[in-house]
């Protein structure tokens, strides 16, 4: 309580100490590397088909190999920083990484491509959780709330700085090479990160003790269980072997919380404590990750198309079109930390929902009313701006308030834990906006045309808004919950 009455000055010094400022300055480099690389395909798909002769299929398995294989160890990536120190795992995360693209960038088939970006995914799940662990270990408490801030505007810079930094390469054609840039860039920015790292990033003695193994093996088998069907399933026609492993899910996930539950009471260490699990406002959070995220990622991949195929944008020219709600989710993450000082983080995260589900809804109003497609993207930029400014105050101050009630032991883990409900929660809305979307289609998306697409864009963008207002909800039962124990006596 003391801390409310603190000078002005003690409260409003947000300025990073010099070893706090350069750790934050690499691994928010990293992060940037590897969110950017999550979209930078979305807008290179026509070049990917014309290079390497790829089918559709082939194409969906590039981005679903990535995103399926980065979400399924992310928590035991986080768990191996807990265990062998994060500087380690950072270096060997990047190198990996820096390799994996390097392999993207000279493939020369789509099985070659898919194979690298499962690659890429394998160690981009390795270092992404040492990014949000270092922030939380290194950075003192009264700066973290400024440091996870900056890391929401790199979450939202980077998810369309990708497709821009895509777009200019392929417009560019550099050497002839197209499309393999938008990977090849990545090697020089993966090799600075591994030769600073010893340098910037804070040593930290791990905890000597064995990886849960059982645990690790169960939950990727859960993950993949759960991921592939998402990811892929629509495209194959729903096979009969998607919705087997469906029906396995249950009983993986139980399995799982009966090992770390055993490994617990025998006194050893477990890959993701169940006592976790008793925390209430963490399970909330964690279920508003899945929610929230499952109608941020699948957005820009539908608007993609939509605009692509739609309307016939060039690659470059759709990273344009995307980057207005970028734009205003920097404007909200940098400032994020100061409104939250101001409010409280639950009301922030409430109002950051509330305004995307707002702004989600007047893209479908602004979609209704510019029937011809034309000036697309300037008759939508006003409502991506406004949704962008609810997304960034919601990326930094969450992932903030979950870890300040995480023990310094467990960040690893539970870095990994609300990086794969993210991912869990894009997958999700990726195959459930995609019902909407694909309702009727079959055949190539180059026969799709703006008429139709912009219906499916609209359905799509209904759904978004259900699972905004829904978000809502979890955030209210969160500030409900967050108050009740703020003023119970215990307290």
């Amino acid at each position: 309580m003391s801390r409310s009455v603190a000078p002005p000055a003690l409260v409003s010094d947000q300025r990073f100490l010099p070893t706090e400022k350069k750790a934050a300055a690499l691994v928010l480099g990293a992060a940037f590397m590897l969110l950017a690389d999550t979209s930078i395909v979305n807008v290179a798909i026509p070049s990917l088909q014309r290079g390497l002769g790829a089918s559709v299929p082939d194409v969906q398995l590039v981005v679903a190999g990535y995103v399926v294989a980065y979400a399924v160890i992310l928590i035991t990536g986080g768990r191996l920083g807990d265990l062998y120190g994060r500087r380690r795992m950072f270096m060997i995360g990047a190198a990996s990484f820096t390799l994996a693209s390097l392999a993207c960038g000279l493939a020369q088939s789509p099985g070659e491509l898919i194979a690298s970006r499962v690659w890429q995914g394998l160690s981009a799940s390795v270092l992404y959780p040492q990014v949000i662990a270092t922030l939380h270990i290194a950075v003192s408490a009264e700066r973290r709330g400024r440091a996870f801030a900056l890391l929401g505007a790199v979450v939202s810079g980077a998810t369309i700085a990708g497709p821009i930094i895509a777009g200019l390469l392929i417009a560019a054609n550099v050497a002839g090479l197209q499309w393999r840039p938008i990977f090849l860039i990545n090697v020089p920015v993966g090799v600075v990160l591994v030769a600073l790292a010893p340098r910037m990033v804070p040593a930290q003695k791990g905890l000597r003790l064995r990886l849960d193994y059982a645990g690790s093996l169960t939950v990727v088998l859960l993950l993949v269980a759960l991921l592939v069907p998402l990811t892929i399933g629509r495209d194959q026609g729903w096979p009969l072997w998607g919705w087997l492993l469906l029906m396995c899910t249950p009983v993986l996930l139980a399995v799982f919380l009966w090992l770390e539950s055993a490994l617990e009471r025998q006194g050893r260490f477990p890959l993701l404590r169940p006592g976790l699990w008793t925390d209430p406002a963490f399970r909330l959070a964690l279920a508003l990750y899945l929610v929230y995220f499952s109608a941020v990622v699948p957005f820009f991949l539908y608007f993609s198309i939509t605009i692509q195929y739609g309307l016939g944008y060039g690659a470059l020219a759709t990273a344009v079109a995307m980057a207005p709600y970028a734009v205003g989710s920097t404007i909200t993450s940098l400032w994020s930390a100061r409104i939250v000082s101001r409010f409280n983080a639950p009301r922030t995260i409430l109002a950051g929902c509330v305004v995307c589900a707002v702004g989600s809804a007047c893209m479908i109003a602004a979609i209704d009313w510019n029937s011809s497609g034309r000036n697309f993207g300037w008759v939508m930029a006003p409502t991506m701006v406004f949704t962008g400014l609810g997304l960034g105050l919601v990326l930094g101050p969450l992932l903030n308030f979950v870890l300040a009630r995480v023990r310094n032991d467990d960040s690893g883990a539970v870095s990994g834990v609300l990086s794969t409900a993210q991912q869990l929660g894009s997958s999700l809305g990726v195959a459930v906006i995609g019902l909407a979307f694909f309702r009727d289609f079959r055949g190539d998306l180059t026969a799709l045309r703006y008429p139709a697409l912009r219906i499916d864009m609209m359905l799509g963008l209904v759904v978004v808004v259900t699972a905004f207002v829904l978000a809502s909800a979890l955030v209210w039962l969160i500030a409900r919950r967050n108050r009740a124990d703020r003023d119970s006596p215990a307290s």
